[in-house]
């Protein structure tokens, strides 16, 4: 029997590893469309005594910023997104300050959003969430009847009271379409359930 297919993440440069760096940081990241000022690739040295989630690099973002990536999407499609997001307390997030992992659905001319469902968003990663310690962010959600395509953001900013704070820390970021069980699945699913009515006979 033929299972259902395996989910993919479709995000470019998921894990910031592009572009290689050997310290520091440098503005944006390859495969990511930026907003706001303040948004950055860094080296994991940047992060002493944490590092990065995996691999060498990580993404910083500070003041309401961000990063999104745009796939085409149809209607009923289900979305499976997240990212793992470090308060690191060198610069430690403040105030009203919130990291969000956000799905936006957007229409066919490419940048409105849906009118049945502009947006879903995981913004319980706060000021207050603990401090160097890799959190998963996850969030799903399916395509509105209007929705074109699915734009997968990561942002920070002073949503909540308070005031701003520092600089959030972004890693593996994912954005996959859930599969729907193949023909080939759902045929052979039918012949094991003929096959046990049979046997109550």
């Amino acid at each position: 029997m033929v299972g259902p297919a395996a989910a993919v993440n479709v995000l470019l440069n998921a894990d910031f590893e592009d572009p290689v760096l050997a310290g520091g940081d440098t503005f944006g990241s390859p495969g990511w469309a930026a907003f706001g000022p303040g948004t950055y690739t860094a080296h994991s040295s940047i992060l002493p005594g944490v590092g990065a989630q995996s691999g060498a690099n990580v993404f910083k973002m500070f003041g309401t910023s961000g990063i999104f990536q745009q796939f085409s999407t149809a209607a009923g499609q289900v979305w499976n997104g997240g990212a793992w997001i470090l308060n690191f307390s060198g610069d430690q997030m403040g105030g009203g300050q919130v990291a969000a992992v956000n799905i936006e659905w957007i229409q066919a001319d490419g940048s409105s959003q849906s009118a049945i469902t502009p947006f879903i968003s995981n913004g319980t990663f706060t000021a207050a969430s603990g401090v160097d310690r890799w959190t998963l962010q996850t969030i799903t959600g399916t395509a509105p009847a209007d929705a074109a395509f699915v734009r997968f953001v990561l942002i920070t900013g002073d949503f909540l009271p308070g005031g701003p704070g520092g600089a959030p820390f972004y890693d593996n970021a994912f954005l996959e379409a859930v599969p729907e069980p193949s023909s080939s699945a759902l045929l052979g699913l039918g012949g094991l359930m003929l096959v046990g009515i049979r046997r109550r006979k």
